[in-house]
């Protein structure tokens, strides 16, 4: 009986490798925890400050790629290819956040926010639809053209009241 209860108890151990800081240079054994290699950090960094040199572009064709997706979208009723479409606002609206998020796009990145959580968490009321993600984009594309970054500001906050406002209306 003894020895059947220690089989149930026992316990087994098991080492992790820690792939992903060999991938970046660090020797998981040898460095202390939380170390992360200068010289990683630094690449890091210029990968992200060339990525973002391109920003406005990127931006620019994911605003277009959101138009032509809404533009399909936006009359069409109930249905399979709808609910497709509106996944497909949901990433490219992700995909914006990310990027402006990441360059100092802070207006941008609050309003694709609000769209994909919109697409995410609402029910996809036709009605509303047609006036909550029009001014999540009309917004997008009014601070891009206008080169807008930061999310303060009296035109940014012009901007949030004009969606805060579509969106309480049809919530």
């Amino acid at each position: 009986m003894a020895d059947e209860e220690n089989e149930t108890n026992r316990v087994e151990m098991f080492e992790m490798s820690h792939r992903l800081r060999m991938k970046i240079g660090c020797d998981p054994k040898a460095e202390e925890e939380g170390f992360l290699n200068p010289e990683a950090l630094e690449e890091a960094d210029a990968l992200i400050e060339e990525l973002c040199k391109e920003c406005p572009a990127a931006i620019a064709g994911h605003l277009e790629t959101l138009a032509d997706l809404w533009g399909r979208m936006r009359d069409m009723g109930d249905g399979p290819e709808r609910t497709e479409l509106a996944g497909d606002i949901f990433t490219t609206s992700h995909e914006i956040k990310d990027f402006g998020a990441m360059c100092g796009y802070d207006l941008v990145a609050h309003f694709a926010e609000s769209l994909r959580d919109y697409i995410g968490q609402t029910e996809l009321n036709l009605t509303a639809q047609r006036v909550i993600i029009q001014a999540h984009l009309d917004a997008m594309q009014t601070v891009h053209r206008a080169g807008l970054k930061d999310d303060a500001g009296p035109v940014a906050e012009e901007l949030k009241k004009a969606v805060k406002i579509a969106i309480d209306k049809y919530r």
